[in-house]
């Protein structure tokens, strides 16, 4: 099976050895898509825990019997966190698992819209992971330079 893409002056072909590597890229990413989701679900149980073990924790005061309403606050707090983080961690899962079903289906059926979905897909994924992670990077550099400001104003104070 020879598939050709044109473009201007050249040709690109998918021969037997690109589609065997495709087909075993999209084994191995619907592997790590399952264990994606796997993780995802562990990730809002533990949010769940969490906020009753916050709730538990901080439901009275430590100086009377009296209800603490900042144990509530702190256990709601875990389980948006830990729900966002899964919504967050969602999104790259399920393009990785789209990229593997729809090149499998393509390479089946012989569908080249369905390979150019397919490699959507996984260019949709790797946008995302990198736009987290300039994200993740800018929080970084945030907090170092929110560290070093705490830092200088700690020590004028001394």
């Amino acid at each position: 099976m020879n598939t050709e893409f044109s473009t201007s002056n050249q040709n690109l072909e998918i021969t037997q050895v690109t589609k065997s590597i495709f087909l075993e890229t999209a084994k191995w990413a619907k592997f790590l898509a399952i264990l994606g989701f796997i993780g995802m679900g562990i990730m809002v149980i533990a949010g769940f825990f969490m906020g009753a073990i916050m709730s538990s924790l901080g439901s009275l005061s430590s100086y009377s019997n009296t209800p603490n309403p900042f144990g509530m606050i702190g256990s709601i707090f875990f389980v948006i966190l830990y729900l966002i983080m899964a919504l967050i961690y969602y999104f790259p899962i399920k393009y990785l698992y789209d990229f593997s079903t729809k090149v499998k289906k393509a390479f089946e059926i012989q569908d080249q819209m369905l390979f150019d979905e397919a490699i959507l897909k996984l260019k949709a994924h790797y946008k995302y992971i990198g736009i987290l992670m300039i994200i993740v990077f800018s929080l970084y550099i945030l907090m170092l330079i929110l560290t070093i400001i705490g830092g200088v104003a700690a020590a004028a104070m001394s």
